[in-house]
């Protein structure tokens, strides 16, 4: 599930990973205090499929949280829409923790039920945690994240438009 970094904590690892799981679900949520708690105040982010250059802080990812639950749910009356579900899972993870520093690269995945299809979409993505606090009283949040596209039909068509 994770390499052996240069510490070999593997629990700190685990810590990171669930972290990340928390973070990502906060997303798919609409959960504004956990993504808050969880990522720093000053986070930079490339995300090819929204931005060209990087996004400064979270101010823009509030916003997107707002509305985020509405987006991918549709109309907040289950009758009138077709049932949907989205997941995601995090593929190939790979954590490498530096004192106070972590790196977590994978592959992201998101797959799409719909009532007559099934739809999936991925790319990799790096994210860099940093602990404030102390070892004995970790807080880590991110501080980077970099989402690269895979070379899929997808992904093509966005990167050349």
């Amino acid at each position: 599930m994770s390499s052996k970094s240069n510490t070999g904590d593997v629990d700190k690892e685990q810590d990171i990973l669930e972290l990340l799981r928390r973070q990502l679900q906060s997303v798919w949520d609409s959960d504004i205090a956990t993504y808050r708690k969880t990522v720093a105040p000053d986070c930079s982010f490339f995300e090819w499929y929204i931005y060209p250059f990087r996004i400064d802080g979270l101010d823009f990812h509030m916003r997107e949280l707002g509305v985020h639950r509405e987006v991918l749910g549709g109309s907040p009356d289950p009758l009138e829409e077709p049932e949907r579900v989205f997941e995601h899972e995090i593929l190939q993870p790979r954590v490498q923790v530096y004192d106070k520093t972590a790196i977590v690269t994978y592959t992201f995945m998101v797959r799409a039920v719909l009532p007559d299809k099934v739809i999936h979409k991925s790319h990799n993505e790096t994210r860099v945690f940093h602990n404030f606090g102390s070892d004995e009283e970790p807080d880590w949040k991110l501080v980077h994240c970099h989402k690269s596209p895979m070379a899929t039909k997808d992904s093509l068509e966005v990167l050349r438009s």
